[in-house]
């Protein structure tokens, strides 16, 4: 130890910060896509390897040796989408983050009466809003419309005679980035046949990320909330506006007006979220 601080001098302390500095931006980089949410199945495999070499475990050294000879071919196969992404928002953002403040509660109620408007016309819609993990995948093939979160605005992007109405809104960091969104389908094979595709996009991109999604049935004039695969009826405009306020702001914030809707999917917690929505459910 004291070997080591005799030979610490100011280019190491440097040396030290460059690496934390470029760790902390690629952790960054990654944070909502596929490799953050399996970085801990990498650690495994990682401390797999290392263990097999410390201990005389041959079987598993040797089939580790042969898997890590592969292991950075296999990882740029399986995650090519997301590097790509990685690397187009390297391209397109500094390293120094800015964050732009928006009114959430506005953001919500605005949410809240066009779903219910849609629902009371029988126009179907799908509305989802991003947490932590990016959706940038689903807005690159969609139509950009980076514009303020308004009820008119998204009523009118669903109406039957607009040429953006098939395919899911997407809002993020407050804003609607994209409409004509194509989400991927549920591959759960034990839904009830009569849900259409609206509603099986719906599940699937939930089954995905951590998205939270409105849905708009056009066949039954109704709202339901989609989480975690899971389809749960809301029956009226203040049911849904309370259900997204728990779910996305802080109730220990003085000022929630200054939160970013859609950049923390911060909230009283999952379980507290499905209890509301049983509430709900109940009080119909």
């Amino acid at each position: 130890m004291r070997i080591i601080l005799e030979q610490f001098n100011v280019w190491s302390a440097i040396d030290i910060a460059i690496i934390a500095f470029v760790i902390y931006h690629a952790l960054l980089l990654i944070r909502g896509t596929r490799a953050a949410q399996i970085l801990s199945g990498i650690l495994i495999i990682v401390g797999a390897f290392v263990f097999s070499s410390v201990v005389p475990l041959t079987t598993l050294n040797w089939m580790m040796n042969k898997f890590y000879s592969s292991f950075i071919i296999i990882l740029i196969i399986i995650f090519q989408d997301d590097i790509r992404h990685m690397l187009s928002r390297m391209g397109k953002k500094s390293f120094m983050s800015s964050s732009e403040s928006i009114s959430s509660s506005q953001i919500i109620e605005d949410i809240s009466r066009a779903a219910l408007s849609m629902a009371s016309k029988r126009i179907g819609g799908l509305i989802v809003i991003e947490r932590n993990i990016i959706l940038s995948r689903y807005v690159d093939i969609g139509v950009l419309i980076e514009g303020r979160v308004s009820k008119e605005l998204l009523v009118s992007i669903f109406h039957p005679s607009s040429p953006i109405h098939d395919g899911a809104v997407i809002i993020q960091r407050g804003r609607i980035s994209a409409a004509a969104c194509f989400l991927p389908l549920t591959r759960d094979q034990n839904l009830d046949p009569n849900l259409g595709t609206r509603h099986r996009a719906a599940i699937g991109v939930s089954q995905e990320t951590d998205a939270v999604v409105v849905l708009i049935s056009e066949e039954w004039g109704r709202v339901s909330v989609v989480m975690d695969g899971v389809i749960h009826a809301v029956p009226d405009q203040k049911k849904l506006r309370d259900l997204l306020f728990d779910i996305f702001i802080d109730d220990t914030s003085t000022n929630a007006s200054d939160l970013n809707l859609g950049s923390s999917g911060k909230g009283f917690g999952i379980a507290h979220v499905m209890q509301r929505i049983r509430s709900s459910v109940r009080s119909r």
